[in-house]
């Protein structure tokens, strides 16, 4: 009889949902394992070299060679597939934003489109150290499969949290973080943050901050998003 996580596993597949995610391949198996992420069960093609650590205590199934290809992309899987559980302090925000670091960086996406572009901003802001990023639930999940794979592993290594744009804005206002807001094509550069707990607030590439985002912010940077962030992170040195 098939364990009922292989069957959550095939729905996560097809139409992922909260509070699961597929893990496609072997690197992003050891990334969520490595970050004290809650797997659930690991398929391997029979044919696949790894064997899963023995002190991760997982349930593991080995699949006739070409059974994956028939639950997700096997450009992208190469013979392992796993199913984790969303940590569940994810949607806490207000706590995480009031337990940060005086001189603490965040990104903060309120509503990106892009699932790669929200993936390989999470992969920048561990590159330079950044405390966190906040999603917003209008926009693409950090935990869809384009985005986790875009992020390197950085998902699993940086503390990522999801909630409503308002609670957001709130969480970072009432914790005292200063906000740089970006937009694509923006040139103005605006006056340097103030030292201290700050945030660059990344607007969509196509459609911008809008006005609710583009009025909270305190200043605004242009050029390249990943250059304003690395700028940014300076400041906390």
């Amino acid at each position: 009889m098939e364990p009922d996580w292989l069957n959550l596993l095939r729905e996560q597949a097809a139409i992922r949902r909260d509070p699961w995610v597929l893990l496609e391949g072997q690197a992003a198996l050891e990334a969520a394992l490595a970050g004290w992420w809650a797997v659930t069960g690991v398929v391997i093609d029979e044919a696949h070299p790894w064997e899963i650590p023995s002190w991760s205590g997982l349930e593991v199934m080995r699949l006739r060679s070409g059974e994956l290809e028939t639950l997700a992309d096997p450009s992208r899987h190469r013979g392992v597939l796993g199913l984790a559980r969303i940590p569940e302090e994810s949607s806490e925000v207000a706590a995480f934003c009031r337990s940060l670091e005086e001189d603490a960086l965040l990104v903060v996406c309120p509503k990106l489109t892009d699932p790669e572009f929200a993936g390989s901003l999470t992969r920048h802001a561990e590159a330079v150290g950044a405390a966190g990023v906040l999603f917003g639930t209008d926009g693409a999940s950090p935990f869809g499969a384009l985005a986790l794979a875009a992020s390197g592993g950085a998902l699993f290594r940086l503390p990522v949290r999801v909630a409503d744009g308002g609670v957001i804005l709130r969480s970072l206002k009432s914790a005292g973080v200063d906000l740089t807001g970006w937009e694509a094509g923006d040139v103005s550069v605006g006056t340097s943050p103030p030292a201290g707990r700050r945030a660059l607030v990344v607007g969509d590439p196509g459609v911008g901050l809008g006005p609710f985002w583009r009025a909270a912010c305190d200043r605004r940077g242009g050029g390249k998003v990943e250059e304003l962030l690395g700028s940014l992170a300076v400041k906390a040195g």
